[in-house]
């Protein structure tokens, strides 16, 4: 009995000093973490982010350490530490068996804290720009019109296909806290809350959808925009952001929803082409013959390189005045309805 009590005694004592290489060298080692492009967080086996990168991280040398590197505008960059075994301290614990007294406990001490094993000095992660989003486009944090032709890449529309000044199609810029796959969750949810107002509500479809492909760029919130753009009687935008869809050179390997919304795309441009009205407004006498012209339609000056040239706008009233030095016009209200032409001419008279 006695003997038992002094084996335990000496096992006791063993593992409280440890085992070889525990107990030169501590369970964790700092490991640095680098990005291309910097500046993105990283997260340890899911605890608080570290960052901005490069960053350095205590590293357990036992168990599976998992890595998620995030970036605003960036593919999330997920990988696993490699660790590997020290073949000094290895064989130094395997040695220390050969002596019954030791009771292989030292090996069992290193086994169970990682001891052997050996940690990389640094972290290295190439970040990929996320599907939408070109190479450069969110440098900085800031928002950048992106390129036409990237695969899902966001699209510019001219002035013509913007609703109240700002962009139909919105720029592709989510909150850089937000990581890619809680994008993609989040546009997904605004997605299917736009499908779900798009019939007793169009005008609140239309934010959601914007809201989607704010979040991630996607030919099927293109269409659905276009789609809403049409309902509430905004046909020249409807037009400009069909142009845009069908325009996108989608990859092959897209989901099958991207190629089917750009060939629904291509149906509905054709249908929405036909609806569009034109208005043709000329002033007489016309430049050069009178100076200092200015036409409002609406109290929004028009473009005198306009004059003359059968002009796509949507349905609606207008009104539409004209001055000049010296000279003005009797405004002229006109009612456009789909698929209409009409021109008027304004005729200037001295004040």
């Amino acid at each position: 009995m006695r003997a038992f009590a002094s084996l335990l005694a000496l096992v006791a004592a063993l593992f409280a000093l440890g085992g070889c290489a525990a107990a030169f060298r501590s369970s964790k080692a700092p490991v640095r973490f680098e990005t291309d492009p910097a500046g993105a967080e990283v997260r340890v086996n899911r605890e608080a982010a570290r960052g901005p990168t490069p960053v350095e991280a205590e590293i357990a040398r036992s168990g599976t350490t998992q890595i998620a590197i995030v970036k605003a505008g960036h593919e999330d960059h997920r990988g696993i530490v490699k660790k590997s075994l020290n073949p000094g301290w290895l064989t130094v614990d395997i040695i220390t068996c050969v002596f019954p007294v030791a009771l292989c406990i030292p090996l069992l001490v290193d086994a169970v804290t990682g001891a052997w094993h050996d940690l990389p000095s640094d972290y290295s992660a190439k970040l990929e720009p996320a599907r939408g989003v070109p190479p450069g486009a969110v440098a900085s944090g800031s928002p950048t019109v992106a390129s036409p032709n990237p695969g899902l890449g966001t699209s510019p529309v001219s002035q013509a296909g913007s609703v109240a000044g700002a962009p139909a199609i919105p720029i592709t810029n989510p909150p850089p806290s937000m990581s890619e796959s809680e994008r993609k969750s989040s546009a997904r949810a605004a997605f299917q809350e736009g499908v779900a107002l798009l019939e007793k509500s169009p005008q609140e479809a239309l934010a959601k959808f914007q809201t989607a492909q704010k979040l991630f760029d996607a030919p099927t919130h293109i269409f659905r925009i276009g789609q809403c753009l049409a309902l509430t009687g905004k046909l020249v935008e409807a037009q400009e952001v069909y142009e845009v869809l069908t325009r996108r050179d989608i990859p092959a390997t897209s989901p099958d929803a991207f190629k089917e919304a750009q060939s629904e795309g291509k149906k509905e441009l054709d249908k929405v082409r036909a609806r569009i009205p034109t208005l043709r407004v000329q002033v007489s006498p016309a430049p050069p013959a009178v100076q200092n012209v200015v036409v409002q339609m609406n109290g929004a000056t028009m473009p005198n390189e306009l004059l003359g040239i059968a002009r796509p706008v949507n349905p609606g009233v207008y009104r539409i005045t004209a001055t000049a030095k010296d000279m003005k016009t009797q405004p002229v209200d006109v009612k456009l309805e789909e698929s209409t032409q009409k021109d008027i001419t304004l005729k200037f008279s001295k004040f």
